[in-house]
């Protein structure tokens, strides 16, 4: 059985792009929109450098608690629930285990 989660993501300075978040056997796969274009992004486990809870305001995505992935291209890519406030902490955990090499916090 998939697990997907509904949620908002943004990479850097992109807009917010909302849709569904799948964990997949070797990468982290969005689908959504941005605005009213669709947004497709695929995030490699070996593509990931540190996992973390995003905690800071500066962090959150319309106030909520955020998942951030730093991408060894230097790239950022913060992803928010849009109904389980636990979702961040929840995908740490599984994405340490997807993502052995990366800096989990």
């Amino acid at each position: 059985m998939r697990i997907t989660y509904g949620v908002v993501w943004q990479e850097d300075e992109a807009p917010l792009s909302r849709g569904k978040l799948e964990l997949l056997p070797e990468a982290l796969h969005l689908d959504g929109v941005t605005g009213s274009t669709p947004a497709v992004r695929e995030i490699g486990y070996d593509e990931l450098a540190a996992v973390r809870v995003g905690r800071a305001a500066g962090e959150r995505l319309d106030g909520r608690p955020t998942l951030v992935l730093g991408l060894v291209s230097g790239s950022r890519v913060v992803i928010a629930s849009v109904a389980q406030s636990g979702i961040a902490a929840e995908l740490v955990d599984r994405l340490s285990g997807a993502a052995a090499h990366a800096v989990v916090s």
